[in-house]
């Protein structure tokens, strides 16, 4: 994996540095060490920053990264559970990373109905999302919940391919296929290099899925139907990818 202190950052987190538009504060959630916040701030990405954690562990050594870096003025550390409490600090970008698309689902979940409660437009804030885990639930939890996903991004960093997205809450729900929860709706237009990289990991993915479920001795309907839909991500897959190849002759 490649380098991760508070003066450069690691492949993964710069995706989503690259991905935050300009910003007066940043939120991050599960900030973990602080990296990124200290990063935006020290390139002009956001004026402030909030670095947010569950964990009283990982926020004390971000806390100590912000002093080392001289930024306690301009970088504040918040003890908290995903988003409570975020609809008073005046984040313009929230950033959700390192953690499990489920996670990511349910902290959204909270923030609408916090939101709703409060009566807090929650379409203020642009969000980036990094899930490890379950992309295809995020998306369709996304599209199912009025966000509307402006751009996404891949990058390899050391053995892992990782996937970012970028969203805003829209009051409006987008007509998706349940294939586009898998294979999105944008990398697959543009099909860059990083696309293409994103794609055969996906590819790899489900083709282990498929001969896993395969090679069980009886089949009930669920295995069935999880065998028609990783077959249907191959071939969709397959077709993006020769695309691809095309577009890149």
């Amino acid at each position: 994996m490649s380098k991760n202190t508070p003066a450069e950052i690691n492949l993964r987190l710069k995706m989503i540095y690259d991905m935050i538009p300009n910003c007066t504060v940043l939120g991050d959630v599960g900030t973990d060490h602080g990296l990124l916040p200290i990063y935006s701030v020290n390139n002009g990405k956001c004026k402030r920053a909030i670095a947010s954690d569950l964990r009283e562990g990982p926020l004390s050594v971000a806390a100590k990264n912000i002093s080392e870096a001289g930024l306690n003025d301009k970088v504040k550390t918040l003890l908290c559970s995903g988003l409570d409490g975020y609809e008073d600090l005046d984040c313009d970008t929230i950033v959700i990373a390192g953690m499990g698309g489920l996670t990511v689902c349910q902290i959204l979940q909270d923030w609408l109905a916090i939101c709703d409660k409060k009566n807090y437009f929650p379409g203020n804030n642009i969000f980036v999302l990094q899930p490890n885990t379950h992309e295809h639930i995020i998306r369709r939890f996304l599209w199912d919940n009025y966000f509307v996903i402006e751009d996404e991004h891949a990058v390899k960093d050391g053995a892992h391919v990782y996937l970012a997205l970028k969203c805003k809450y829209c009051s409006v729900i987008e007509e998706y296929t349940e294939l586009e929860c898998y294979t999105g709706k944008i990398m697959k237009q543009r099909l860059n290099e990083n696309d293409i990289v994103y794609y055969k990991t996906i590819l790899k993915k489900h083709k282990n899925i498929l001969l896993g479920l395969q090679k069980r001795v009886e089949s009930d309907k669920n295995t069935l139907d999880r065998i028609s839909i990783s077959e249907k991500i191959i071939s969709e897959v397959n077709q993006i990818l020769k695309t691809g190849e095309i577009i890149n002759e």
